[in-house]
């Protein structure tokens, strides 16, 4: 499998991903033969995500930098609208089709069909009658014949950043989603307010190794100058990812001063998207060049394939690993059970009976252990929990009392706009300040997972020990003594030179099934660029929310429920401004005291807490029991089969003898290219 090392391209990666996949549904049919249910519906299941596997890219950025144009760039042709004035006012995304149309869903689940020529009738704010119309539209999905999308890449077009609160929130909400974040931002005035608050605040929440910074518009400036300004926007970035750090994690916690050693740079580029359109509708390769746009097209290919893509690549080759050296252990009990005299083989049944049962005792002893983990986490915290609406309020008040009046805001005319500022402001910093928390709670619950996940190591040996153990006690080799007593037994004897390690099952269970238990969790927690710890046990053992969820289920109703409560007409215009923010704070503190009766926010993070514990226990469940009632059905078969007296058939052996050489081939070549993913990924 030398030749799928390549896969630094679109192209190679997806004839990796298609050689991947052959040879699982090869397996698959080897354990639909074998009757290995378990195993087979196993494979199914990571074919089907296999098959659905693509790239997602969100282009977002504040309004008019640039980002229809870039996605225009990338494609090679004017595909999205773009227009001098905010165009984009809904969810647009770009996917391969040979035939162009345009599927628009509405948010009451309708949809229609419209020609791509359409498109700005739905999703932009050019019109009266467009914008009218996008109000109501969830998403548009642009089916395309580009070059671009057909290596399985979705582009996501979202709403300026700023431009509407709502859109606002609807590119947050696919930020966790995707698998890289191109963020555009202006040259000629780089980092405005908002951008750099929705960076600190929002973004950098993400794995900051998924974003491209794009810096637009360059080909205006000198080289210096486009140098310089590329330089200043990668300091900024990576004081706001530091300051972020400092806050959620603790500037002298151990995951702090990992994430410090870790970091590495922001990937910032400077481009000319408009430029780069102009090159490719013009074929022109030097102007192409000009605009710096190809750097950037490599930078995301390589953020795609390499780093992001290498993930899925990993998980599969274990899982090819995993499954065949399981189906490949079946065919030596099934040859060598069946060599076995039928006294012998009832003895070594019931031992390998009770084994199995022993190890099911021992997985239900460590989910109680799992449970108990959950719980503790839980209770440390508590004193964040009990806290949080008194640092909520205490943030609140904080804002009215530094808020800056004077005499001229006590008028009545004037004492509405005043109360509809400090409402905003508070608004504004309480909306921080839980984000802050939500992220710190987040992020024990990630360190105790990853915790959880190292202390179940000692159980993954315990389980591997076992499943030798009772195919041990079926070797030919161990009954009888000398060579091996089947063909599948002289498979294993050639891959144990091949592989170079101490042991087929050794090796191999150490790449694959052995870490496979926790979702490739073992394996993987080193892997790429920092958060990458949070993005495997989100994405694999599944953790369900996040910091964004647990602040927007925490912050439901609650910035507008004080919103306007504060009657102008109770003040008086010679009122003392102590007097107002007094009153003020008073109705704050009503406010809060009843949004805290009506809002369970502990109960809301106890969920979050179980349900991310659940999820590794049943991933446990389900890895362990591919195995274990796989081996037991195999086992109840081999002894209605020896109740019969029946023995191996020549052709029998033939076919077994050919599937096991096949899988052999497959597990050194899936090994191989495991270490040199592993290998790439040290780097």
């Amino acid at each position: 499998m030398e030749q799928t090392l390549n896969y630094g391209s679109y192209s190679a990666y997806k004839a990796t991903i298609e050689e991947i996949a052959e040879s699982l549904d090869k397996l698959r049919e080897f354990s639909e033969t074998l009757s290995l249910d378990k195993t087979t519906e196993s494979i199914k299941e990571t074919l089907t995500k296999t098959a659905e596997d693509h790239f997602e890219v969100a282009i977002v950025g504040e309004f008019k930098r640039g980002k229809s144009t870039l996605i225009n760039a990338m494609l090679g042709e004017d595909v999205l609208p773009s227009d001098v004035l905010p165009a984009t006012a809904a969810l647009n995304r770009v996917t391969y089709s040979p035939e162009p149309y345009v599927i628009v869903e509405f948010k009451d689940g309708a949809e229609v069909k419209v020609p791509v020529e359409r498109l700005s009738d739905y999703v932009t704010k050019l019109t009266f009658e467009s914008e009218r119309t996008a109000e109501n539209v969830k998403q548009a999905t642009v089916f395309y014949d580009t070059e671009f999308c057909r290596n399985n890449v979705d582009i996501i077009d979202t709403p300026g950043l700023n431009d509407d609160e709502q859109m606002t929130n609807v590119t947050l909400s696919i930020l966790p989603e995707i698998d890289a974040a191109v963020f555009v931002i202006s040259a000629n005035s780089p980092f405005s307010q908002f951008e750099k608050e929705f960076l600190e605040k929002k973004m950098l929440t993400s794995d900051l190794g998924r974003i491209i910074f794009a810096v637009n518009c360059f080909g205006t400036f000198s080289k210096e100058d486009e140098d310089r300004i590329v330089e200043t926007v990668r300091r900024r970035i990576e004081s706001y990812v530091m300051e972020k750090a400092k806050q959620v994690m603790g500037e002298t916690s151990k995951e702090f001063a990992v994430y410090k050693r870790k970091i590495g740079k922001p990937r910032v580029i400077g481009i000319y998207a408009k430029k780069a359109l102009d090159a490719k509708e013009q074929n022109n390769p030097e102007m192409l060049e000009e605009s710096n746009f190809p750097v950037f097209e490599r930078e995301l290919e390589k953020m795609l394939t390499v780093e992001r893509g290498s993930i899925t690549l990993q998980i599969l080759a274990n899982k090819i690993i995993s499954s065949g050296s399981e189906i490949l252990n079946i065919i030596l009990l099934r040859e060598n059970a069946l060599m076995m005299e039928t006294d012998e083989f009832m003895d070594k049944y019931r031992d390998a009976t009770a084994e199995i049962e022993e190890i099911r005792t021992k997985k239900r002893m460590e989910f109680v252990k799992i449970n108990e983990a959950a719980n503790k986490v839980y209770e440390n915290l508590h004193p964040i929990l009990e806290s949080y609406w008194q640092q909520i309020e205490d943030t609140a008040m904080d804002v009215i009392d530094r808020y800056s009046m004077s005499a001229e805001d006590l008028k009545k005319e004037r004492l509405q706009a005043v109360n509809k500022k400090i409402t905003e402001k508070i608004k504004e910093n309480i909306e921080n300040k839980a984000q802050l928390i939500c992220e710190q709670i987040q992020n024990e619950i990630n360190i105790a997972l990853s915790g959880e996940a190292e202390r179940l190591q000692d159980f993954e040996n315990e389980f591997f020990a076992s499943v030798s153990r009772i195919q041990d006690m079926f070797s030919m080799r161990n009954t009888r003594g000398g060579n091996p007593g089947g063909t599948a037994d002289s498979v294993v004897s050639v891959l144990l030179g091949t592989v170079g390690q101490g042991g087929l099952f050794i090796g191999m269970r150490e790449a694959g099934i052995k870490g496979a238990l926790l979702g490739g969790a073992t394996g993987l927690l080193s892997y790429g660029a920092v958060g990458f710890t949070a993005y495997i046990l989100a994405g694999v053992i599944g953790i369900t929310g996040g910091p964004v969820i647990l602040t927007i289920m925490a912050l439901a109703g609650l910035t507008g429920a004080f919103a306007g409560k504060f009657s102008v007409e109770k003040f008086l215009v010679d009122e003392r401004i102590e007097k107002f923010k007094n009153n003020l704070k008073q109705g704050v503190h009503k406010s809060f005291r009843e949004m805290k009766i009506n809002s369970d926010f502990s109960e809301t993070v106890r969920q979050q807490v179980f349900s991310s514990f659940e999820g590794l226990k049943n991933k446990i469940e389900s890895e362990t029991e591919v195995i274990l009632a796989d081996t037991q059905t195999t086992l109840d078969r081999l002894n209605q089969l020896k109740e019969e007296r029946r023995e191996l058939s020549e052709t029998e052996k033939e076919k077994l003898s050919s599937m096991a050489e096949f899988i052999g081939n497959m597990l050194a070549d899936s090994y191989n290219l495991h270490k040199a993913l592993s290998a790439d990924q040290e780097v």
